[in-house]
């Protein structure tokens, strides 16, 4: 069975260490994806939250490389799309920026569900982006809509 993945890359005008700690603590997660995080990032084998309205996504932590990459794995309990994908950020700094290599590997069908979970990526992208380079992101439930639900 053919497998699925999203990919995004933006270049954020930061340090490869400040992006790692917007990918590992969870206030600082909270503050670009979703606003109700929980759990902890900074180790393989912890388990991060992300509540978005009363769903709950969990993901293992599977590899931390402080400055350069951070991945997690979509746990059973949550979205049945994301069970066993992984979330990957890869850092690559150069002497303006840091470029931040995003990944959403795994996915079973490229269904509707896909493409928005695509979209809504690039939005939190943006928002890392923003939080990062202005002090203050777009996170969950204050992101950009792309529907009318």
């Amino acid at each position: 069975m053919a497998k699925h993945d999203i990919h995004h890359q933006v270049g954020i005008r930061t340090s490869a260490q400040a992006v790692f700690e917007a990918l590992t603590v969870p206030k600082k997660l909270a503050a670009w994806w979703t606003s109700d995080t929980r759990g902890s990032g900074s180790k393989v084998g912890d388990v991060l939250e992300f509540l978005l309205g009363d769903f709950c996504q969990k993901f293992e932590v599977i590899e931390v490389d402080p400055g350069k990459s951070v991945a997690w794995r979509g746990s059973r309990e949550g979205m049945d799309g994301w069970a066993g994908t992984v979330v990957r950020f890869t850092l690559t700094p150069d002497e303006n920026q840091c470029w931040v290599r995003f990944t959403h590997s795994g996915w079973a069908e490229a269904d509707d569900f896909f493409s928005h979970c695509s979209t809504k990526w690039a939005v939190f992208m943006l928002s890392l982006k923003d939080l990062l380079e202005k002090g203050k992101g777009r996170p969950a439930p204050g992101d950009v809509p792309i529907n009318h639900d």
